[in-house]
């Protein structure tokens, strides 16, 4: 080796070449670390004295003063203080409890408004012994730089009435939590204002709703694309609905709903709806088991539908259709353009679901079902056995357009097999038949397919596939 290498061999193993980066480049890095480890970076070189104060998202977990008498609050007060004024991008905020600090949230949930937040999650971990109750502060609504919200309410953390006019302006993802709110109408107006919102999910639990309760939630949301609910209350009272949801969405392309109360809905102009997954399968039930009301649930029932009629793919779970104890059968609107169709079966329900979502789906090609799905509800094991009952007619999509159908949770019992015997016998343009069996032996299963492929077939192309 040369004089010349050996002198550069010393620079080459002091050289940093991280400090020799950009600012913005180093800050990016630190993003990924948390806060607290970020800040330690300051020790060392004066270089990275300050560069903790430029990272742009900023996590703080906070206990209250029964936990740490102060000591995680009084460090994001100087963690916020020393950071002066530079840009907060994302700004994540968990309280474990709220005792003794509620005083200073709002402070810090301003200070990271006023340095124009993007993306904003609020965190409360709620103790039930908590005395203290935070309301959060209306500059939230109107932050003129926030696109990101997360937030959790609940029964010590609530949100007042959002103002009428220049609302979230920039808002375009909502996430809300909540867990037995103590004001439960605060739900309502809270998204009466969106007009840049595209993803809103709306996860929570009612609590205990009084007798008749009237709870009318509004969603006014002109650009929103996909929106999910996921709603449980408790103690409600058997008879006419209360709850109410009126969402102006003439945009909604996605629809996710979950919830065991079944409110009336009304989805004012949702024309660009695609898709829409619906799960009624935890219902309120009275003490015998059966879905309350029935009558009123399945004219609720009736009326989403009739909300959904334009979507192209659609996953059910809506027991009342089947429930083998209703002779009233409601008259559900045609689904002219849905393609696919995602059919859960509860164990308790009869045909009817299978039979009645087939007559008024026309174009339907794809058709997937699962059978055997295990009921919350307590039932008479007569109540689990059910006949199958083919329709009177042989619905259109079956003879005209059905191509394919996959049947999981099967158990091969005699219902089961003469459903995919009148399947196969009138699926004129059927491809594939796909069956999944569940809890059988190897043995069982190939004597169910070896039966099933003897079948009588309308199509000459049907490919029959078991699984097991």
């Amino acid at each position: 080796m040369d004089s010349n290498s050996r002198s550069m061999c010393p620079k080459a193993r002091t050289e940093d070449r991280i400090s020799a980066l950009p600012d913005a480049i180093i800050c990016h890095i630190l993003s990924f670390l948390p806060t607290s480890d970020a800040v330690t970076t300051c020790f060392l070189s004066n270089r990275w004295k300050n560069m903790w104060t430029l990272v742009p998202t900023v996590e703080l977990i906070v206990l209250s003063t029964a936990w740490d008498s102060g000591g995680t609050a009084a460090y994001v007060d100087r963690y916020l203080l020393f950071r002066g004024s530079s840009n907060i991008h994302k700004f994540h905020l968990c309280c474990v409890d709220l005792d003794g600090i509620v005083g200073r949230i709002n402070g810090w949930i301003c200070t990271a408004l006023r340095r124009n937040v993007v993306e904003l999650h609020l965190e409360f971990d709620e103790r039930d012994d908590s005395h203290e109750f935070l309301v959060l502060p209306q500059d939230l609504f109107v932050c003129k730089t926030l696109e990101t919200l997360k937030l959790s309410l609940g029964e010590h953390v609530t949100a007042v009435a959002p103002p009428t006019s220049n609302c979230f302006p920039r808002l375009k993802s909502v996430h809300i939590t909540f867990d037995f709110p103590k004001y439960v109408e605060q739900i309502e107006k809270l998204f009466s204002c969106c007009p840049a919102l595209e993803d809103l999910v709306v996860d929570g639990d009612l609590g205990w709703l009084e007798e008749n309760q009237v709870l009318n939630v509004t969603i006014s949301a002109p650009k929103l694309k996909r929106l999910k609910i996921y709603l449980f209350a408790h103690a409600m009272t058997l008879g006419e609905n209360k709850i109410f949801v009126n969402a102006d969405v003439p945009s909604l392309e996605d629809l996710d709903l979950t919830e065991n109360f079944l409110a009336s809905y009304c989805l004012k102009g949702a024309k660009s709806l695609t898709n829409a997954k619906i799960d009624f399968s935890v219902m309120r039930e009275e003490d015998e088991g059966h879905p309350a009301d029935v009558l009123a649930d399945v004219d609720r029932v009736q009326r989403l539908f009739a909300e959904i009629s334009n979507v192209k793919h659609l996953s059910l779970v809506v027991p009342v259709l089947g429930d083998p104890h209703i002779e009233y059968q409601c008259s559900l609107p045609t689904f002219n353009h849905l393609n696919q169709l995602e059919l859960n079966h509860l164990a308790c329900c009869s045909w009817k679901s299978l039979t009645n979502m087939l007559k008024i789906t026309p174009n339907l090609e794809n058709l997937l079902f699962a059978v055997n799905i295990k009921c919350d509800a307590a039932h008479d094991e007569d109540e689990l056995e059910h006949k199958w009952s083919p329709p009177e007619l042989v619905p259109i999509c079956l003879s005209s357009c059905l191509k394919t159908i996959c049947i999981s949770g099967f158990k091969g019992g005699s219902d089961e097999m003469e459903m995919v015997e009148y399947l196969l016998e009138h699926g004129q343009l059927l491809n594939e038949l796909k069956v999944l069996t569940f809890d059988m032996e190897f043995d069982d299963a190939l004597e169910v397919l070896m039966e099933i492929i003897l079948f009588p077939r309308a199509s000459n192309t049907c490919e029959i596939q078991c699984f097991n």
